[in-house]
């Protein structure tokens, strides 16, 4: 209740507002009376005091101190019955009542102050069951038009009729889920509102927030927001007002909206994720294989927004830092945020896959994103196509990685024509995908190419490729590190050009007896034939390993 009501009721009509008619707006929960000289410790914030002034009749300047405390603890107002032990409030208490806008009140004689409190408290009271009866009508007004079916913005259109303002719905990330259709906001003034609070990592508190640069045609100055209730980030309310403050009223009606509302899209949340769970668990059958048939795939991918093209292709998208967040343990927390922020990433990808100009359907598959696209619009005839696609695939996590700080790579399979070729075109995008992990790459694009020896070399163990190093060149310990340098240099382009002394000493720069005289060299110290087909075999491979390490 505020001051200004109170101030209705048959006991107070006739009292005198000495000063701070400005802080009449404050809330008042309670009433107080006391004549303590320490009644300051005993006051709560939105409290309003009723007092003769008895203990500071021989001290009025204390009167002064009563009121700059009240004011910094929140009261909601002092109400002073004079011509009895106080005969009127001194003006440097009035001056500085009207400073602080606190509102302090002179009494008059028709009523006693037990009068005064008892129907100020009845007041209190009543209003406080009024405002409860007003809460609870309005929530079973929202949540009967759940229950008969209705959705997000017959809800919002109600509660626009309550208020009589314009109301829109924004998820956590502040995107447009629903607005008024009986009170239209100004979408100008939105995209205004929203433009300055976008930057915001942090949920928004409940209160009012003022419109920067203008006002709307209907007078709109404020925009008063109330969270939505949600397990997840909250969604919010905002209500274009006129004036900053709020009704009481109004306020309990954005409360009562907000949670029928939390329920609701904690309930449309809960559809979505059924469908994707269902969507993921075709998508697994799928690529193992369990799916043979071309017409069965069709049939039951449709619902899922799986389609054929004549060209098609398998883009895998992971998280840079996943394979290590994977084998670290994880609390329970951990796990649901991580859940959120692949939600949140799926829902960002589609977006952006859609800017792309060509079909697609996307699933996720443990912590990756997979995508299906038709080629034809991303590739093209020219040879440049590849390079334009991981030119757009790089913009893509540029931008995920400027906005939600987080980096994306992609590994890309063949093209395609069959649905049924979906396991294969898979399974070739993520054996990119792990190449490219393999080259401790960040960030990146990649192909699936067939695997070069060295590809093949890179699976495996590094310990076992440092043990064939040591067994290959032990006999090479005691030669100095210089002189090594030179014989696998010198072995190098011997074997790539097939063993050929004189091709050898013109790509070395050398006479050709320079060259026989190392590679005999290289036999006496180390009893490696350089000719010998197994020992020339197992030479190649220890090089190219070395250079694979280093």
């Amino acid at each position: 209740m505020l001051m200004k009501d109170l101030l209705q009721i048959p006991v107070l009509q006739n009292a005198r507002i000495a000063a701070g008619a400005e802080g009449l707006s404050r809330s008042v929960n309670t009433v107080n009376m006391m004549d303590a000289p320490d009644i300051i410790h005993y006051l709560k914030p939105n409290e309003l005091l009723l007092t003769t002034a008895f203990a500071m009749k021989d001290q009025p300047e204390t009167l002064h101190s009563l009121v700059a405390q009240m004011a910094e603890a929140g009261c909601a107002g002092l109400a002073i019955k004079t011509k009895r032990f106080l005969e009127e409030i001194p003006q440097s208490v009035i001056e500085a009542a009207n400073r602080l806008q606190f509102p302090l009140l002179e009494l008059s004689l028709d009523y006693s102050l037990g009068e005064v409190l008892n129907g100020a408290l009845s007041s209190i009271l009543q209003n406080k069951t009024n405002e409860l009866s007003y809460a609870l009508d309005t929530h079973h007004t929202f949540f009967n038009l759940i229950l008969n079916g209705e959705g997000l913005s017959e809800i919002v259109d109600k509660l626009s009729q309550l208020i009589a303002c314009p109301i829109v719905i924004l998820s956590a990330k502040l995107e447009l889920l629903s607005l008024s259709s009986t009170h239209r906001p100004s979408i100008q003034l939105l995209n205004r509102w929203i433009a300055e609070h976008a930057a915001s990592k942090l949920a928004m508190e409940a209160g009012s927030y003022p419109i920067q640069g203008g006002q709307s045609a209907a007078g709109h100055k404020h925009v008063r927001l109330q969270p939505i209730p949600t397990p997840q980030r909250p969604g919010y309310i905002l209500a274009f007002m006129n004036e900053e403050n709020i009704r009481t009223h109004h306020a309990l009606a954005l409360e009562q909206a907000a949670n029928v509302l939390g329920f609701e899209l904690l309930k449309a949340q809960a559809v979505k994720d059924r469908a994707r769970r269902f969507k993921i668990e075709f998508f697994t059958e799928l690529v193992q294989g369990e799916l043979t048939s071309e017409q069965e795939i069709i049939h039951r991918g449709k619902q899922h927004g799986l389609f054929s093209a004549d060209s098609m292709l398998c883009v895998v998208c992971g998280r840079d830092g996943d394979e290590q967040a994977a084998e670290a343990e994880q609390d329970q927390g951990t796990m649901e945020r991580r859940a959120r922020e692949t939600d949140h990433l799926y829902h960002a990808l589609t977006k952006e896959f859609a800017k792309l100009g060509a079909p697609f359907v996307m699933f996720t598959l443990k912590d990756k994103f997979i995508t299906l696209l038709s080629a034809k619009e991303l590739l093209g005839s020219s040879p440049e196509g590849k390079l334009r696609m991981s030119q757009q695939l790089m913009a893509i996590s540029e931008k995920m990685a400027a906005s939600e700080e987080i980096g994306l790579s992609f590994g890309i399979g063949s093209p395609f024509s069959k649905l049924v070729d979906i396991p294969i075109a898979y399974k070739q995008a993520m054996e990119a995908y792990r190449l490219g992990r393999g080259h401790s790459k960040q960030r990146f694009v990649q192909y699936y190419h067939t695997k070069e020896f060295a590809d093949l070399l890179r699976l495996i163990p590094p310990d076992d490729l440092q043990e064939f190093l040591q067994e290959t060149f032990e006999t090479w310990s005691g030669i100095d590190e210089s002189e090594q340098r030179e014989w696998r240099r010198t072995l190098r382009v011997f074997y790539d050009n097939h063993c050929h002394i004189g091709e050898t000493a013109k790509g070395l720069y050398l006479h050709r007896n320079t060259v026989l005289y190392r590679l005999n060299r290289i036999e006496q110290l180390t009893g490696v034939q350089v000719r010998n087909p197994a020992d020339s075999l197992r030479m190649r491979i220890a090089l190219m390993i070395k250079d694979l390490v280093s």
